[in-house]
């Protein structure tokens, strides 16, 4: 699970069910394929940019060209995601994060175009893997991968949210309210917690 904040910065991040070489700074880890025995907490710097723009042509070819390249973009995000998962490639857990964030910042602005609405995005599925999806009305950004039989978690990411993160992250004053330099969350009783509920969900068995 990756908890994003409201700069796209990897603030927490824990697994389950898989077991991996530790990357660079990060103490292992990696995209939880199927929701744990084994977890870890990180924190990450890096931001995601959106596009740049660059063409002076007329607007609707400078639309048609943006799509086109976010097209591009997601594509590859993707399949470089889903090689990750497939072949269970070792990368650093920073990199990996990036790689997460650019995948949904990318859909969403895709949903978003489709349907019109910020809210469109809220899982997506391939063989490997299904990537589900939350955002708090503050910003946060609450992801977790799974095996792709998995039925949608977007309520357990909720409440994950709501019992534990405001409990224990928000209404601690000694937690920052904002994440500056990369420090994360740092919380036993929040990642305590949430272990033992994920462990509690019929998906942690299937």
């Amino acid at each position: 699970m990756y908890i994003f904040d409201r700069h796209c910065v990897c603030i927490y991040y824990q697994d389950w069910h898989r077991h991996r070489k530790s990357g660079a700074g990060s103490g292992g880890g990696g995209v939880n394929s199927a929701i744990g025995t084994t977890s870890t907490t990180t924190s990450m710097n890096g931001q995601i940019d959106g596009d740049s723009g660059g063409s002076s042509s007329s607007p609707a070819h400078s639309s048609a060209a943006n799509h086109l390249t976010s097209h591009h973009s997601t594509t590859s995000q993707l399949t470089s995601l889903t090689s990750i998962f497939s072949e269970g490639r070792m990368i650093n857990i920073e990199e990996e994060a990036k790689l997460v964030y650019g995948v949904v910042f990318s859909l969403r602005n895709f949903v978003k175009k489709l349907s019109g609405s910020q809210d469109g995005f809220l899982a997506y599925k391939t063989s490997n893997y299904k990537l589900h999806y939350y955002e708090t009305p503050t910003g946060l950004k609450f992801v977790m991968n799974t095996d792709p039989g998995i039925d949608s978690l977007r309520q357990i990411l909720r409440q994950i949210y709501t019992n534990f993160y405001v409990e224990y992250v928000v209404k601690n004053p000694l937690s920052p309210t904002e994440h500056l330099g990369g420090e994360g969350v740092n919380n036993e009783y929040f990642k305590a917690a949430v272990d033992k509920f994920v462990k509690t969900l019929p998906a942690y068995e299937s």
